[in-house]
């Protein structure tokens, strides 16, 4: 990530977005496109400033949060990494189905907030351990309850390419994917696009749930 990345925050509490802003506002990288108390002000202000990352609340006065995440779904340009209070089952998955690239906890620290945006834009998804648990259980669950993948896509995915989906499953960046298995950061990016067409997903979440689902993968690395 060379280019200063826009940021926009959609958060109600002052003091929050207060905090956040002085994250953004702290980094060389990072740059403050908004900051929004209302999901009206937020739709308003990113129209007059469009950002490459939104940070979102979840629980707004004039709705939710996840109806912002939509709103730059449509886009295709901005991502979304939630900033949230809630750690529960509902919110976790509901949040990711609604496409954010992220999922972390206020209460996290703001170096740790500051990775996860360069994180995301580097194509990653940051997620909290308490909603990793919650994907990682509802992840073993279909495993057990629904159909596997077909044998001709388990059958075509190499050995190298099962090494990345295990380091993905941990929680690993590309670069540390890399750094790991002792290859080229380009390397890494060229089999995960050879994962993503052989699984026939769009995302690294995605690409574990299939993986684990298939068995490609043990959910206790």
């Amino acid at each position: 990530m060379t280019e200063i990345v826009r940021v926009g925050i959609l958060e109600d509490n002052f003091s929050m977005r207060a905090h956040f802003s002085k994250i953004v506002a702290r980094s060389e990288k990072l740059s403050l496109a908004f900051a929004a108390e209302t999901l009206l002000e937020a739709r308003q202000m990113y129209q007059a400033h469009p950002s490459d990352i939104c940070l979102v609340d979840l629980q707004l006065p004039d709705g939710s949060g996840l109806d912002f995440v939509a709103d730059l779904q449509e886009t295709k340009k901005t991502k979304a990494l939630i900033l949230t209070v809630l750690g529960d089952k509902v919110s976790v998955l509901a949040a990711l189905q609604a496409g954010a690239q992220g999922y972390l906890l206020k209460d996290t620290p703001p170096s740790q907030i500051e990775q996860a945006i360069e994180s995301v834009m580097c194509g990653d998804n940051p997620i909290s351990p308490q909603a990793a648990t919650h994907l990682l259980a509802l992840l073993k669950t279909t495993a057990e309850t629904e159909p596997l993948l077909p044998a001709a896509a388990e059958s075509t995915i190499t050995p190298r390419e099962k090494d990345i989906l295990v380091m993905f499953s941990r929680g690993l960046s590309y670069q540390e994917t890399a750094d790991v298995l002792e290859i080229k950061l380009n390397t890494v990016r060229e089999y995960t696009k050879s994962i993503y067409r052989k699984l026939s997903v769009h995302s690294r979440n995605e690409a574990i749930f299939e993986a684990l689902q298939s068995g490609l993968i043990d959910i206790n690395p």
